[in-house]
């Protein structure tokens, strides 16, 4: 008894010292991975679009680039990153009472991306979507991937500004308010 009691111990010390062995052999083959999320954006409106009173018949009236009565919103977000926006906007106003009643609405989008609300730096965008910069980088595009934040490097958040302008056509409708939803939306891309 006292002899397979001692087999049983051996074959247990043994079998103890080969997961030891295979434990550490498998410790050289461990890979790390970080993961980077980008932080959040934040969007504020600063100025709603508002068309000045127009009377039925007046025809095409135009906010243009830079005028009072443009929509404009400040996004916040990492300098390093660049952000997608898409605007939404319906094709006509609907009179809040009348519904059969509409008014041809055409929408335009700019942004500036230096960091201050300047028309002058404004660029347009092409239809419904622009891609751009959290921060004008004379390099170009970011290279992939941006630095994750870390106790060594926190990337500064920066303010882009984005205008929405564009036209209403006034065609021979009743009069009283007229309204439409628009969304935007802000994404890192």
């Amino acid at each position: 008894m006292n002899r397979r009691l001692n087999n049983i111990q051996h074959l247990i010390v043994i079998s103890i010292a080969l997961m030891t062995m295979s434990m550490q052999s498998l410790s050289g083959q461990t890979i790390n991975f970080s993961v980077h999320v980008a932080s959040a954006l934040d969007a504020t409106k600063d100025a709603d679009m508002a068309f000045p009173q127009v009377m039925a018949g007046d025809g095409i009236t135009t906010i243009g680039l830079g005028d009072g009565g443009m929509g404009i919103f400040a996004i916040s977000g990492n300098e390093e990153l660049d952000v997608e926006v898409t605007l939404v906007a319906p094709t006509d106003l609907v009179h809040v009472t009348y519904p059969a009643q509409k008014m041809p609405l055409n929408l335009q989008l700019a942004y500036a991306n230096h960091g201050v609300n300047d028309i002058n730096q404004a660029k347009t965008a092409t239809g419904n979507i622009a891609r751009f910069q959290m921060k004008e980088r004379e390099s170009g595009p970011a290279g992939a991937p941006p630095t994750p934040p870390s106790s060594a490097h926190t990337p500064q958040i920066v303010t882009a500004y984005l205008y929405v302008y564009g036209t209403i056509n006034v065609g021979m409708i009743s009069s009283g308010a007229y309204s439409g939803t628009v969304d935007l939306y802000v994404q890192y891309y």
